[in-house]
């Protein structure tokens, strides 16, 4: 997608903030372990581990799972100071872990600690440029200080990634339309519609984008849809 220089965006174009999350969701769902061994079947079970050579599971793996799940505890019971410490602990032990620094960025925004949030995402795109859910937290982020234009680059990569999540298409329409890219912006919300047709916020969104197009037909057929969808 090409850049884009930002520009300050006429008086009634601002595009309602209709997607924006309040807080950073943390990573994927936790891994589910295997069902265990029949007695009648382990022997067979113990001869074949015997020989196929097998590596124990990596321990960063083991401690991101671990303290996600008691980082989300504490902030369950309303103890953020402990999700973090606890957090800060794993960090200290395994420095690169990223889906780590994505979940301390998530703490740290709900804690209205914007700036170190996103000081962990942008270490943790560094770590790993491909990381869907760290470009998306990011993208949002940097959407929030204004800068659209560059949220617009952050949430493209982040959709990159996340081909089959219409919210990621979404977020980056907004920050397209509201960066001066307007055509780009349906071109997203297309593609968003087209996984999930069921999102009344992406249609109200098309309207106003088609809307600043001049393109009334369009709009309203767009927010026509919407409305139905919203039973309004």
């Amino acid at each position: 997608m090409p850049r884009t220089r930002r520009r300050r965006q006429p008086a009634g174009e601002r595009t309602d903030d209709l997607f924006l999350r309040p807080s950073l969701r943390p990573p994927g769902p936790f891994l589910v372990a295997a069902p265990l061994a029949s007695a009648a079947t382990l022997p067979a079970a113990q001869a074949l581990a015997a020989a196929a050579p097998t590596a124990p599971p990596p321990a960063a793996e083991t401690l991101v799972l671990r303290l996600t799940r008691e980082a989300g505890r504490a902030e369950e019971r309303g103890r953020p100071d402990e999700a973090l410490a606890l957090l800060d602990e794993g960090l200290e032990s395994e420095p690169e872990a990223v889906d780590l620094l994505v979940l301390r960025a998530a703490v740290l925004a709900r804690q209205r600690r914007l700036a170190d949030a996103e000081t962990d995402l942008r270490r943790a795109v560094r770590l790993a440029p491909g990381h869907g859910q760290a470009l998306l937290e990011l993208g949002l982020m940097i959407w929030r200080k204004g800068l659209a234009a560059e949220a617009a680059e952050t949430l493209d990569r982040a959709a990159a990634h996340q081909p089959r999540n219409p919210i990621a298409f979404n977020y980056l329409a907004e920050a397209l339309n509201q960066a001066g890219q307007p055509e780009n912006a349906v071109v997203a919300l297309e593609r968003s519609l087209a996984l999930d047709p069921r999102q009344p916020k992406a249609y109200y969104l098309m309207g106003r984008v088609l809307d600043r197009l001049r393109r009334p037909d369009e709009a309203r057929l767009a927010y026509r849809r919407a409305q139905e969808l919203t039973g309004r």
